[in-house]
């Protein structure tokens, strides 16, 4: 059965207007004069049910206005489209060090967002894109239709989109992420970010969901505003059944260059938060993936997209068929009957 609903229904607050043209605002005033009326005279009166003709054609005028400021429409019957997919939270970090640079096969040097930001749109586009034909090396065919939102942080988090079936608009969003690089703005703060994530995706209805969080480093932020450590949002994901996929893009175990010239503080840093980003993705039911280089990182997305290929999350768009257009066509045709009938106030004669 055909469902009927208003898009605006606020505006049927307006309803009471339609007893103006039953008011008598020029009872006491004078007629249009007009030469040689006295001829008419002697001409009979309009009857009563001629007379009533423009009040109820002038009413329907102002009430299909207003009937189509409200904006009527119905939902189509037998008309549901099915749509399917995941709901992903891209959690990414944007902290200072995101600026630091690899080198591609190619030899071409790319920051580390950069190189994330080339992987998140083949990963939702397959190795057809255009932009990027290169990332994904196997046949991928993208993630079309999951629902997929963005948070990025560095310090502070941020919501950037929030989840959407327009992977458009999404990308066009993470092409104009850039790090921070102002001191004191630049730190990282997984917890804040996490809580946002988890947030969104518990506002969806009970299917496959999923954070994929890109990162090089651990929390470094002492006292984030949610008060809350990253092991302990783990938990709290896990409980939610919301999957924590954690895509470490730092420096990797045993890389010469940073084993060469980093001091020992910071490859024990490095040390923690590498067991860090495995312990998260072990509490919540995820997978800690080496995302350290151009081959690592399109193998993480590789791998999550084949293990994520069943579809959980089922929705059903109905088409709507609007009928504001003929409720404007009824309004200009009650108008003129209203104005052009007989007894019509505006065809009054002295």
């Amino acid at each position: 059965m055909a469902s009927w609903f208003l898009h605006n229904p606020v505006f049927l607050i307006l309803l009471p207007v339609l007893v103006i043209p039953w008011l008598n605002f020029s009872k006491n005033a004078r007629a249009l004069p007009f030469p040689g009326c006295s001829l008419l005279q002697n001409a009979p009166l309009p009857k009563t049910k001629t007379k009533r003709v423009s009040e109820i054609s002038l009413t329907l005028c102002l009430f299909f206005l207003i009937l189509g400021l409200a904006q009527p429409a119905k939902i189509i019957k037998n008309s549901s489209v099915k749509i399917e997919g995941l709901a992903v939270e891209f959690v990414l970090d944007i902290s200072g060090s995101m600026a630091e640079s690899l080198t591609l096969e190619s030899g071409q040097a790319i920051s580390r967002l950069s190189l994330a930001k080339e992987n998140i749109r083949s990963f939702l586009q397959g190795n057809n894109s255009k932009d990027h034909p290169n990332s994904f090396k196997q046949n991928y065919e993208g993630r079309a239709g999951d629902f997929i939102g963005l948070v990025a942080f560095a310090s502070r988090a941020q919501l950037f989109v929030p989840l959407t079936l327009d992977h458009s608009a999404f990308l066009s969003v993470l092409d104009k992420l850039e790090p921070k690089k102002v001191p004191g703005s630049s730190e990282t703060n997984i917890s804040d970010a996490l809580v946002l994530a988890i947030d969104k995706l518990q506002s969806i209805p009970d299917q496959r969901k999923l954070i994929l969080l890109l990162t090089d480093g651990e929390q470094n932020v002492v006292a984030p505003f949610s008060g809350l450590n990253p092991i302990d949002l783990a938990t709290l994901a896990a409980k939610l059944n919301i999957a924590i996929y954690t895509l470490d893009v730092g420096y990797p175990t045993g890389d010469k260059l940073f084993e060469d010239t980093a001091s020992s503080e910071e490859k024990e840093k490095r040390r923690q938060a590498q067991q860090g980003l495995r312990q998260l993705a072990q509490i919540a039911n995820g997978l800690a993936l080496d995302a350290s280089d151009e081959k690592n990182m399109a193998e993480a997305f590789q791998k999550i997209g084949q293990w994520e290929q069943q579809s959980r999350l089922s929705l059903y768009s109905k088409p709507s068929q609007n009928f504001y257009p003929w409720c404007f066509f009824a309004c200009l045709l009650f108008c003129g009957l209203g104005i052009f009938s007989p007894a019509s106030r505006w065809q009054r004669i002295a």
